[in-house]
Parts: C-alpha cells; structure tokens; sequence
C-alpha cells in the first residue's frame, strides 16, 4: 500500500489503492517515522491512488502544516480528477503537482511556485 523512497534529502511516499480510515494509521505512523529520522521534505505520490476517503483530507492538511512547522514540507503529486476532486471539495487548497518530478523539482527550487495541474 504505501512505497517510499529517497532522493537526495526527498522521501516519496507511494499510495496505492485506497485511503480510508482503516489504514489511515499506517500512512499517520510513517510520516511521523519519517520526521523523527529528519526526513522533513516529503511528496505523497497519488498515481496509485485510486480512492480516498473524504474524512482524510483533513488528516493530510493537518500532517503538511506539521512538516511546515519542522521546517520541511509535504507536496502532493500525481492526483487523478476524482482524487483531486475529492480533495478541493473539503477545502484542501494546497498545490497538487502533475507529476512526483514537479514536486520534486519545486523542493530544489527550480519551479517557483510549482506547476499546478
């Protein structure tokens, strides 16, 4: 379900499936995993993401403002239309890039502002 690696001082976190309060733990146990070994620049890559939960999406506003506070930040990549949907109907308005290298890209600077999809 979910897939991580490392680029440079980046950890992509892969979702596959579903997003739902069942396994929401898993995703919650290893972006805090992830923060305690200093990993604060993260991307969650939805290209596999084929529903999430409505009741998640706060959940995921609260972990980005968490990295925001440690000094990191969490990018979002990758989201298909009924995803994304998903997301801007309960209020999510941070950027969603178009793909896991644009986010990628954002976190060296080399896209300022990013590219939203």
């Amino acid at each position: 379900m979910f897939e991580v690696k490392r680029f440079h001082d980046i950890s992509v976190v892969g979702i596959d499936g579903e997003l739902s309060r069942r396994n929401a733990h898993v995703l919650d146990e290893l972006l805090h995993s992830l923060a305690a070994c200093d990993q604060h620049n993260v991307v969650l890559n939805f290209e596999g993401l084929r529903h999430l939960d409505y009741r998640m999406v706060q959940r995921i506003a609260e972990r980005i403002v968490e990295f925001q506070c440690d000094g990191g930040d969490l990018k979002m990549a990758a989201a298909s239309g009924y995803v994304r949907r998903i997301l801007e109907a309960m209020g999510l308005d941070e950027q969603i890039y178009s793909s896991v290298e644009d986010a990628l890209l954002a976190f060296l600077g080399e896209i300022p502002g990013g590219e939203p999809q």
